[in-house]
């Protein structure tokens, strides 16, 4: 029966702080409206957010129509605590700090210490904790973002060629190092849980978030010059991982057995892919013909484009016009639309970090999240009163 309590409870928290989240300045009348509760229901939660911190009273809201107390606007504490989100690549890290809001409160990108991949990442976070315990916000989770086949509720890396690992875990010693939960994240995955977090009041659901960083070759863990391309998939409203957590590994459809990278196109044009014209047109044609099957099949309402792409948005929408009229008859014909994002350095740390969020949010359930992995309110609540552990 206590598990049954514990769960009950979580899922009525969840629930509450979920709508808090989509809907800032909400009531209790009105939470209790939306989500069909007993107003007690909710009054008793709501008191158990506030005496923890979490949330706050704003103001009166206009009186109903039928006369009585004016409603009280409710909001999320942005003081209450924060995530650290850290994108890792061979060629360097950034790492962003979110509060409960979703605003950024710090960031920073630096490279990777010359060291074995559990140290390098010791040493990122040794040098970012120092400067976080002066924000002053308790830190209630680490999520790491990283290409590769991660499985993330286990916080297993199961396969990643750009740092030579296999079947390898950190992520339980590093908890036990900084004194919070720490997760793994497929680095194209951030990007799906970043685009709920952003879409959350359109609810938009079902979408293809399209993941291209150009890297150059890196002496610490060998990486190639070249493209990489990852998918972070949307279904219903939850990251869709795949049935061994390699859902959006791409590989183009000029690609062939016993050719390196993710394409078949020649290593020349991957190597000048930042400076050649011609070589980024072939490059953006082979990509977007290769995903006109996909969102055929898949359906999306959006395909979300980030990083290089969504840098050189102008020119890709050209080659698009001119060179891959299929994909543009494909969307108009699904009524999908793309959309480019910002081509911000910071967008899949941010992803990382909102990956905790969603998940603290989301109603808890008993299949396809490890129970070990789940976040507990109780444990947030205890997290928010602490300091960041010091080294």
């Amino acid at each position: 029966m206590q598990i049954n309590n514990n769960f009950q409870k979580n899922a009525n928290i969840s629930m509450v702080a979920q709508l808090l989240w989509k809907s800032p300045g909400i009531s209790r009348v009105e939470i209790a409206r939306q989500l069909d509760l007993y107003r007690s229901t909710v009054s008793n939660i709501i008191n158990t957010l506030i005496d923890n911190g979490v949330v706050f009273e704003e103001k009166e809201g206009e009186s109903m129509p039928q006369g009585g107390r004016k409603p009280i606007c409710l909001g999320l504490n942005d003081k209450f605590g924060c995530v650290l989100g850290i994108e890792v690549q061979p060629s360097g890290f950034h790492a962003v700090v979110l509060n409960i809001v979703g605003n950024v409160i710090f960031s920073k990108s630096g490279g990777i210490p010359e060291l074995p991949f559990d140290d390098a990442l010791r040493g990122i976070l040794d040098s970012l904790m120092n400067e976080i315990l002066h924000l002053d916000i308790p830190l209630l989770g680490i999520c790491f973002a990283l290409p590769g086949i991660i499985d993330s509720s286990k916080g297993i890396i199961i396969k990643s060629d750009p740092f030579h690992l296999v079947n390898h875990s950190c992520t339980a010693n590093l908890s036990t190092r900084y004194g919070v939960p720490v997760f793994m994240e497929n680095d194209a995955n951030c990007l799906a849980w970043l685009e709920l977090a952003n879409n959350r009041g359109e609810n938009k659901r079902n979408f293809i978030c399209l993941n291209a960083e150009f890297h150059y070759k890196d002496s610490v863990f060998g990486e190639q010059t070249g493209m990489g391309v990852g998918l972070g998939i949307a279904l219903g409203g939850s990251v869709f991982s795949g049935s061994k957590f390699a859902a959006g590994e791409f590989f183009s459809v000029s690609w062939r057995e016993g050719v390196e990278g993710q394409t078949g196109l020649s290593p020349e044009i991957m190597r000048t892919l930042e400076t050649d014209k011609k070589s980024f047109t072939a490059w953006i044609v082979d990509l977007f013909s290769s995903l006109v099957p996909v969102v055929s099949v898949l359906d999306p309402e959006v395909v979300f484009a980030h990083g290089d792409i969504a840098r050189h948005a102008s020119f890709v929408n050209e080659i698009l016009d001119f060179e891959v009229p299929q994909f543009r008859s494909l969307l108009s014909r699904s009524d999908c639309e793309l959309i480019f994002g910002d081509g911000s350095d910071l967008s899949v740390a941010s992803g990382a970090a909102q990956m905790f969020y969603l998940q603290l949010f989301t109603l808890p359930v008993c299949s396809d999240r490890d129970p070990g992995t789940m976040i507990e309110w109780d444990a947030v609540f205890s997290l928010s009163t602490r300091k960041v552990a010091k080294n």
